[in-house]
């Protein structure tokens, strides 16, 4: 098991926005214990259970608040059986409202110098215990690939504590001086690993309910495997310069979960739905050619008969626009899942 050391803490910076863009420059990185308040993320955290709960994730034999995972129900996104469940969690109101907290845009606001602006879409992560036959840990990768437009910031939250050994966040500090890195088909999260040596140096650490991890859209990082019987739930959304260029693909929901009349259509209130309607936005395509030489690399391996293949091939199934792509990835699937 690496054993990786601490991060730096940047709490005493928080109301420091020049201090905070120095260390973010030199790091890549920010570390800020109790950037909210742990009562607000334990309430987002039970809401989730709740459903996880009513999904057949959580073991009936413990209580809801434990989050025991039931192991026989172990799955991962994109397959559907996980995404049956995970669309009522990415649509749950209060989860949305974190990522527009005072507190959040305000920080952001002091490290831009300017309005921040919360991209609209945002990801929520449900990792099973890591097992013998399964095994959704997120791998080595970059976040530009998939964000695009102009350069972003991601806040990572776990939804309550998150010791390293529940699958904290990793970080190669750093690692954001050297751009863009060549990718491989992964099986994680986002299906792009990293394909060459990682640069920077590897920092990690235990969080507690409100502590939070910002890093640079091109600062490699991972999670580290979840080997407790809990069921890890975090969240992570990205940040930029309102007057910056954002990626089409950053204003719609996740890949999956509808419209934003649909994800708003079971809200209790309107508080936080639309906010980005009246900002002056430059919204651009993104760059999908790291989508595309992934897709080329999974339909050679799929061809190949390589199961590592299969997330991104589902991916391609699910989320390409191209008819002729995804019909060719649902000959494929259907090879490898012995069809």
């Amino acid at each position: 098991m690496d054993i990786y050391p601490d991060f730096i803490d940047s709490s005493d910076l928080l109301h420091d926005g020049a201090a905070l863009r120095v260390r973010l420059d030199r790091d890549g990185y920010l570390f800020i214990r109790g950037l909210l308040p742990s009562e607000t993320i334990r309430a987002v955290r039970s809401r989730l259970l709740t459903k996880a709960a009513a999904g057949g994730w959580l073991d009936p034999a413990t209580p809801i608040e434990a989050g025991i995972a039931n192991r026989s129900a172990a799955c991962k996104d994109p397959e559907e059986l996980y995404m049956h469940v995970f669309r009522g969690l990415w649509a749950d109101e209060a989860l949305h409202r974190l990522r527009i907290h005072p507190r959040v845009l305000d920080l952001f606001s002091r490290i831009f110098g300017e309005p921040a602006l919360a991209h609209p879409m945002f990801v929520q992560r449900n990792i099973f215990p890591q097992s013998g036959d399964f095994d959704f840990t997120t791998g080595v990768h970059q976040d530009r690939v998939h964000i695009g437009g102009a350069t972003s910031y991601a806040l990572w939250m776990p939804l309550g504590d998150c010791p390293r050994e529940k699958g904290a966040l990793a970080v190669a500090a750093s690692s954001h001086t050297q751009g863009i890195l060549d990718t491989k088909v992964g099986s994680g999260a986002g299906g792009m690993d990293i394909a060459v040596p990682i640069p920077g140096t590897w920092a990690t650490g235990a969080f507690k309910a409100g502590d939070a991890l910002i890093f640079q859209d091109v600062t490699v990082h991972k999670a580290l495997p979840n080997r407790t019987n809990e069921i890890r739930m975090s969240f992570d959304a990205r940040y930029q310069p309102v007057s910056q260029p954002v990626a089409d693909t950053n204003m719609v929901p996740y890949s999956g979960c509808g419209t934003w009349e649909e994800v708003y259509a079971g809200w209790s209130s309107n508080e936080g739905q639309y906010y980005w309607a009246d900002l002056k936005l430059d919204v651009i395509p993104l760059d999908r050619s790291h989508y595309e030489r992934r897709d080329a690399q999974a339909f050679e391996m799929a061809e190949r008969g390589d199961k590592a293949a299969r997330d991104a091939i589902l991916r391609i199934i699910q989320r390409d626009k191209n008819a002729e792509k995804r019909a060719k990835a649902e000959r494929l699937l259907e090879t490898l899942d012995g069809g």
